[in-house]
């Protein structure tokens, strides 16, 4: 099945949202700092929930939604906590990580809206773009 340019823009939000994730629990598990620690879970957790709802979406128009390639998750991993192994401040490689990925994410949505979707699947993504966690997890600046 070719997909067209809807079904690629959303799965692509898939996967980024799932790579955020990741990289938020990933970012967890380094960190000595509680309440960021907390922050980065409860994010992660809604970006997994986000994904599920839009793979829902994907699966409406008639497609099975993509998911991230394991292999270049485990080389991603294991590049991160080389970072984070030789920084000398670790909060401030995971926080840079962790921004990486939500940028990475804004990207993917913008892409996605620019397509004609349905009212609901553009809401969804809409609502991504708006997320006040984000700035309470990470900090300002």
């Amino acid at each position: 099945m070719l997909r067209d340019d809807r079904l690629v823009a959303i799965n692509l939000v898939v996967e980024a949202l799932l790579e955020a994730a990741h990289v938020h629990e990933r970012g967890a598990d380094l960190l000595d700092d509680q309440d960021l620690e907390a922050a980065l879970r409860a994010l992660a957790e809604q970006r997994r929930r986000m994904a599920l709802e839009l793979e829902e979406h994907v699966r409406r128009l008639g497609d099975l939604p993509s998911e991230p390639d394991a292999d270049l998750q485990a080389a991603k991993d294991l590049f991160a906590r080389l970072q984070v192994a030789l920084a000398g401040d670790q909060r401030d490689q995971v926080v840079q990580r962790c921004r990486h990925a939500e940028e990475h994410l804004a990207e993917r949505v913008g892409a996605a809206l620019a397509q004609d979707l349905r009212a609901d699947t553009r809401a969804v993504l809409e609502s991504l773009l708006a997320v006040p966690e984000l700035t309470v997890a990470l900090g300002s600046g």
